[in-house]
């Protein structure tokens, strides 16, 4: 049985949270124009009416360790990373709580979902302006990025979103988290 503790590294962004005492709070100051605005509703769109996203991933460590694996969620709230070998890691969320299973060393650490940055967008109503701070929002070519952090105090670590727009829909392309100490997964 395992007790929620605070993790030893950043697997698939599992250290994006820390202890209260370092966290430094940022107020969302920032405004958004009309066109952002409705960006942020069609962002607000997608999450809320993904049920199910299955695919490949690759990761990168702070420490430029790469890793690559199976993803499966189902919103709200459940994942599943399945690490490909040599690894022999798994991370599952089952709504409530996250879970790092390290089957070498036949370990699993345990922290709640709502103490990380996945808990804003794999919630069952996602509402970013309610709920998140937005650092920042940008459209380039297509290309969209979103950096934000959970409005909650006890929740820490940022998350930046990648996705494409291919005419009206959205889709998503990854994600960068960053842990209490600014190292990024």
């Amino acid at each position: 049985q395992s007790q929620a503790k605070q993790p030893p590294s950043n697997p698939a962004g599992a250290g994006a949270w820390d202890t209260k005492s370092q966290r430094t709070p940022s107020p969302n100051s920032q405004t958004f124009d009309t066109e952002q605005m409705a960006l942020i509703g069609k962002i607000n769109g997608y999450f809320n009416a993904l049920d199910r996203l299955q695919g490949r991933f690759e990761q990168t460590d702070a420490d430029k360790t790469v890793s690559k694996g199976k993803i499966f969620i189902k919103r709200p709230g459940r994942f599943r990373f399945e690490y490909s070998r040599p690894s022999r890691k798994i991370i599952v969320s089952d709504g409530r709580f996250l879970a790092i299973q390290d089957l070498d060393l036949r370990n699993e650490d345990t922290y709640e979902l709502d103490n990380t940055p996945f808990r804003i967008l794999l919630r069952k109503d996602v509402d970013l302006i309610r709920d998140a701070k937005i650092h920042e929002l940008s459209e380039v070519n297509g290309a969209v990025t979103l950096t934000l952090s959970d409005k909650d105090p006890d929740a820490v670590g940022a998350i930046t979103v990648s996705m494409k727009i291919d005419g009206d829909e959205l889709a998503l392309t990854g994600w960068t988290t960053t842990d209490a100490q600014g190292l990024k997964t």
